[in-house]
């Protein structure tokens, strides 16, 4: 059986200068919103190596904002039932 699932998809990109180091994604299931995945992916590696503190800032940033929108969709959920 097929089953399909409404997802919010954040996506955000560590740049040195107008370079891209590493992606992040969080994806949230709409329906059930406390289900949140993250994942992350490094685009180059010696930029990303020569950089980790600002990108793992960056990382932390995009984590704190997804989970805020997390939140949201929350409470949004709770006062719909």
């Amino acid at each position: 059986m097929l089953e399909i699932i409404k997802t919010t998809t954040f996506t955000g990109t560590a740049k040195i200068g107008e370079v891209a180091a590493k992606v992040f994604s969080a994806t949230i299931n709409t329906a059930n919103p406390e289900d949140m995945s993250f994942n992350h992916y490094v685009v180059k590696y010696d930029l990303y190596k020569a950089n980790r503190a600002a990108i793992g800032a960056e990382q932390s940033a995009f984590e704190d904002a997804a989970y805020t929108f997390q939140d949201q969709l929350i409470a949004e959920k709770a006062v719909q039932a």
